[in-house]
């Protein structure tokens, strides 16, 4: 049998002969010549290391979110790798369900800035342009937003034990959401604790740490530019990395999208053993918006950002220890005095 360049097996779901990729990026032109132009997943199997490095090159230039099965397939340039075919399944079916979306993750999470600004800022613009996609507009048109039940309550508590700043987030009724009043308090209390010589503790009230981004607020910004720009000048996730040396954070309940983005910049991350951590933005349509694809991609790599995009679920905070998105796992109880016991360690 010949080699069977190319072929479409489900709505964007390219599958490319692993012979192919020792044919050199010729072949692979020619076998992707006429397929791209709509965001696509292309997948091989079977594809090991023995590639020319003009085609890893290649490979790592493809404008599409890229997966490789098979034994050898955790060595490879691809932007998703696994042995599992059960996983893979389910990764294609993620993508076929917001395609833009997960090619753009792809992309911008291959070669992130060295510059954690510039990261940002390169973050900022794909989530914002995101916002104006079929893919989200499908997503806010299912599910409406709600009233707010505490228009006016404090979001944030900045309180002292000695040296240490402790902020703590209060809107425990939505499970510490960040919508843009708690985004602002939190910012100018970050800001503040700047000012301060000492460690810093960053922590929740209630249920949980931080369920991300408020999703009845998504999509209330008046054009993408505008969310672009507000996003930058109001940025927790560049506070936080300013802090991050001498930043610890507690996470405990549902730590979702922003709750664990923010969180994993910091020095220390402590866990509960209730945390549970995930990344839901890919089912509305858009990627990480606080600094997740260079916080998390640190900590763990860019493939475990686009796992935990494309996995239905969460992952339990013994896991994220052994992925190393936090640095311990404590009971539940012992939280907060493991946090400032950290902090006071801090030089």
């Amino acid at each position: 049998m010949g080699v069977v360049e190319s072929g479409v097996v489900e709505p964007g779901v390219v599958e490319l002969d692993a012979r192919l990729l020792e044919s050199g990026p010729a072949a692979l032109d020619a076998a992707l010549a006429n397929i791209l132009g709509e965001p696509v997943l292309v997948h091989v199997d079977g594809a090991s290391t023995a590639m020319a490095p003009e085609t890893v090159a290649y490979v790592r230039r493809i404008p599409a979110l890229t997966l490789a099965t098979g034994p050898h397939a955790e060595t490879t340039p691809f932007d998703l790798a696994t042995s599992d075919p059960e996983t893979a399944d389910r990764w294609r079916r993620a993508f076929v369900g917001s395609p833009h979306a997960a090619v753009s993750a792809a992309l911008i999470l291959r070669d992130p800035p060295s510059d954690v600004w510039a990261g940002l800022v390169a973050e900022s613009g794909v989530y914002s342009m995101l916002l104006a996609s079929r893919e989200f507009a499908t997503w806010r048109a299912s599910t409406p937003a709600r009233p707010t039940p505490d228009p006016d309550a404090p979001r944030v508590r900045v309180e002292y034990e000695g040296p240490i700043t402790v902020v703590t987030l209060t809107r425990a009724v939505r499970h510490n959401a960040i919508d843009p009043p708690l985004r602002d308090e939190l910012w100018a209390a970050l800001l503040e604790a700047a000012a301060q010589p000492g460690p810093v503790v960053l922590r929740g009230d209630g249920p949980s740490f931080c369920s991300g981004g408020d999703l009845d607020t998504f999509g209330s910004f008046p054009d993408p530019a505008a969310a672009h720009l507000v996003r930058l000048e109001r940025s927790v996730a560049w506070r936080t990395h300013l802090l991050a040396p001498r930043l610890v954070v507690g996470l405990h309940g549902s730590c979702l999208g922003a709750g664990i983005e923010l969180a994993a910049f910091a020095a220390r991350v402590v866990a509960a053993d209730d945390a549970v951590i995930g990344l839901p933005e890919l089912a509305l349509g858009l990627i990480p918006g606080s600094g997740g694809t260079l916080s998390i991609a640190r900590r763990a790599g860019a493939r475990r950002v686009l796992e935990l995009l494309l996995t239905d679920g969460t992952i339990p905070a013994t896991t994220a220890r052994e992925w190393g998105l936090v640095d311990e796992v404590v009971p539940r109880a012992r939280l907060d005095a493991r946090l400032l016991e950290i902090a006071e360690s801090l030089p």
